[in-house]
């Protein structure tokens, strides 16, 4: 892999075409993130410092969509942030703009990885979910019901073992479907109340005004 070094943002490299549509890739660390993002960018790609940080991210164009740019946000375990990098995941995510969720997860650890995904349902941005390292929750005899998940969350879910390129084909087609998630966490009244009222408070926002209230 091949790449430039530059400190601007990624978000405005575009050749003066106007602002990209964007895939954004999150996940947990060490989900196989870098190795579903290679195979989307191909060979070509460049890494940038977030603005004002020392987190580099790497992003390049859509092997399969030239008008989509690819974004990798660091390994994170919340996007309530606790730390730099989560911060930096946060704020492309709540950044304005076209933008798509790729949602990589260890299927071995779903639980860990449902907390982001029931994140970015409340923050209602269009995100599909793909279940990686598939062979290894095989292998530990840990079974999924996709279906049921796709039904339960409301968006795509695909099962992938990237670094053998199996199901990488079928994430690609799965992007296009990307939908903001019919999932809906209800959490205490006292906390709902709060909610409600920070929320009326807040102005027009990229992502849903009760998400940045619970924040």
């Amino acid at each position: 892999m091949s790449s430039g070094r530059h400190q601007s943002a990624p978000r405005h490299a575009d050749s003066g075409q106007g602002e990209l549509k964007r895939i954004v890739l999150v996940g947990n660390p060490n989900v196989g993130k870098s190795v579903v993002f290679a195979h989307l960018t191909g060979a070509y790609v460049t890494v940038s410092n977030y603005p004002g940080t020392t987190v580099e991210l790497a992003q390049g164009r859509a092997r399969f969509d030239r008008e989509r740019l690819v974004i990798d946000t660091p390994g994170v375990n919340s996007l309530v942030p606790r730390s730099e990098d989560e911060r930096i995941a946060r704020d492309i995510l709540v950044e304005d703009g076209d933008r798509l969720i790729v949602q990589v997860a260890d299927a071995k650890n779903l639980r860990r990885a449902l907390v982001l995904s029931s994140q970015l349902a409340e923050m209602e941005v269009p995100f599909m979910l793909d279940l990686n390292m598939w062979d290894e929750a095989k292998n530990q005899g840990i079974r999924v019901d996709t279906e049921r998940l796709a039904q339960l969350l409301g968006v795509p879910v695909i099962r992938t073992v990237a670094i053998r390129r199996q199901g990488l084909r079928e994430l690609e087609r799965a992007i296009g479907d990307a939908s903001k998630s019919t999932f809906k966490v209800r959490y205490d009244p006292d906390i709902e109340e709060a909610a409600a009222k920070i929320e009326a408070l807040l102005p027009p926002l990229p992502i849903s005004r009760r998400s940045v209230a619970l924040m």
